[in-house]
């Protein structure tokens, strides 16, 4: 379905309401464009199709300013269309993984540097996400973006302040946080472990193939308590990780030693951040 083109200027004049619809309309357009109507319709009655206007309609937002609902709506909307994009790149990798996948192809460079670029951009792409994800949390509960250049040591020192409710996400920012330093610090700084992979044209095991989808994966479980935390409601379930282990059985116990609780952010954050 082809929609309306509109102007740097015309989005700046909506209204907040017009354009959190406009917001949810281009990502849900794009999604029955790569899916179908009809597919999207069985995929809402299992896992909603998460949209801009469910977190502006939480008891946070609502009590927020004008000009906080706007910055809110966007880092919204940029975390969303985010995880969008990762999912088409997924969709993509099917040329790669397609029918005519084979355990033999490896021994060609061309299907390495294919899969490589594909890995490559999943990588850096989910830590786009979780910076859009940094500044979602802040504003909401801030009314402004993070100023710190590291995101990483600005929520360090933001989470730990008492009765923060977003200390539910520690775990999710740590698991995240080594995923950082082992693999995409790396790519950035020119030491890609892709370079050696294609020198050696080994298959590689399932680990190594799933690399790339790690954080992806942790920010797949986050929209949901997110939008809970945002109307007061404390999650009922929280993903657990490796990298922060303790940490799913001391949050469901804080309700009663928030003290107890609020050390051992302090120390895990100190320890593995």
């Amino acid at each position: 379905m082809a929609l309306t083109p509109y102007s740097s200027d015309d989005i700046n004049q909506l209204s907040l309401d017009a354009l959190v619809e406009r917001m949810d309309v281009v990502r849900l357009t794009a999604e029955k464009e790569r899916y179908g109507s009809d597919q999207i319709e069985i995929k809402q009655q299992h896992t909603p199709f998460p949209q801009v206007k469910d977190l502006m309609s939480t008891s946070t937002a609502r009590q927020m300013d004008e000009p906080q609902r706007r910055k809110l709506a966007d880092a919204t909307f940029r975390f969303l269309l985010q995880m969008d994009m990762l999912t088409v790149s997924s969709g993509i990798s099917n040329a790669v993984y397609g029918p005519s996948y084979h355990e033999g192809v490896w021994v060609y460079p061309s299907h390495w540097m294919a899969s490589a670029v594909l890995d490559q951009y999943q990588i850096i792409a989910s830590r786009i996400a979780l910076e859009c994800f940094f500044d979602l949390l802040y504003i909401a509960d801030c009314g402004k973006r993070m100023s710190d250049r590291s995101k990483f040591k600005a929520f360090k020192k933001w989470v730990v302040s008492p009765e923060n409710p977003y200390k539910y996400f520690v775990g999710h920012i740590i698991a995240a946080f080594e995923f950082d330093r082992e693999h995409r610090q790396k790519e950035v700084h020119g030491t890609s472990r892709f370079a050696h992979c294609l020198l050696r044209l080994e298959k590689p095991d399932s680990e190594e193939l799933n690399i790339s989808l790690n954080l992806t994966n942790v920010l797949l479980n986050v929209w949901r308590p997110l939008i809970e935390i945002m109307n007061g409601i404390r999650p009922s379930s929280i993903s657990v990780f490796n990298s922060c282990e303790g940490f799913a059985e001391k949050y469901f116990e804080s309700h009663s030693d928030p003290v107890s609780f609020d050390n051992f952010i302090a120390e895990i954050l100190a320890e593995k951040m």
